[in-house]
């Protein structure tokens, strides 16, 4: 790990391929969430949403986030159970000679809301009745999916619990600072990096703008909440696309707290595997689930006592 901020190991307004990509290239953009327009050369065209409704920007879809995820695979549910923490055991490039550790969520999209962006994009295609567009299309991407390609193990928590807990436990009591970290690219996902850190530490991040509240931005924040903008919601049918999703990485410094989970038994559901999981060799069956949720109980009463 080298010292000082991103600003020294990256430049900005430019691409960087970080080497670190399990299959092709993923390349970072650091500092900022780009729309579709700079998404630069990926496998498949990064056309927007309401480019392909042929509708106005102002139709992109709007989501406002009130909880997050993060699933991973029995393995690592267990080292949440025993630990009573979240960790990391691969730290993740965010510089030409820095890599950093973090514990990477999602955002959940309530149902009500996928199904109010829906039907403003059905009422769109049903205006345009000579399009060959259907709704299938559309909200297709693993972001709106119960399925996941990280395991069968789902931990969900209102987000301004988790903000609580990382406060209470990394950050000593103080509050989170919210920064833009920026834009990864693979062959057909755009991942935009919202990093959470203490402010002790936000010398590293000291190049990477805070989180404002720019309502034409991909994810702003505001006194109403966060929100998301995405840009491309399809996954299926063709043509095929790119599609967008917000990570929120909260940073684990090695010289602070540990992140710890509140008392009691943490909120863990089963989530089934998509067709690329990325681990495959640590698949869970759901009829095997209960069992082995029994164990990792067994795992937390022990680690308590």
């Amino acid at each position: 790990m080298a010292a000082g901020n991103i600003g020294n190991m990256f430049e900005g307004g430019e691409w960087h391929n970080t080497g670190s990509a399990k299959f092709g290239q993923e390349l970072f953009y650091p500092y900022e969430h780009l729309r579709n327009d700079r998404w630069g050369r990926m496998g498949y065209p990064p056309k927007p949403d309401y480019d392909f409704l042929q509708a106005k920007e102002r139709d992109r879809a709007r989501f406002q986030p009130t909880r997050l995820f993060h699933v991973t695979t029995f393995t690592g549910a267990r080292g949440i159970f025993s630990s009573g923490t979240f960790s990391s055991q691969n730290p993740k490039k965010i510089g030409v000679k820095v890599s950093e550790y973090f514990s990477w969520w999602s955002f959940e999209i309530a149902e009500d809301e996928k199904k109010r962006e829906r039907n403003k994009y059905q009422k769109i295609i049903e205006d345009k009745p000579e399009s060959s567009v259907t709704i299938h299309q559309f909200f297709s991407s693993p972001s709106f999916q119960e399925e996941s390609r990280y395991g069968n193990f789902k931990f969900t928590y209102d987000m301004e619990s988790l903000f609580e807990m990382y406060e209470n436990s990394v950050c000593g009591g103080s509050r989170a600072e919210f920064r833009v970290l920026g834009t990864y690219t693979y062959k057909q996902e755009v991942m935009h990096v919202v990093v959470v850190c203490p402010s002790d530490v936000a010398p590293l991040f000291s190049s990477c703008p805070l989180v404002g509240d720019d309502t034409q931005a991909v994810v702003f924040k505001s006194d109403q909440g966060w929100c998301w903008r995405p840009d491309s919601t399809r996954y299926i049918g063709k043509p095929y696309g790119c599609w967008d999703h917000v990570s929120l990485a909260f940073h684990l410094p090695p010289k602070n707290p540990e992140f710890k989970l509140p008392p009691g038994y943490p909120p863990v559901t089963y989530c089934g595997e998509s067709g690329n999981l990325l681990k495959p060799s640590d698949i869970t069956p759901e009829c095997e689930f209960d069992q082995c949720l029994e164990t990792l109980r067994e795992i937390c009463v022990g680690a308590s006592g």
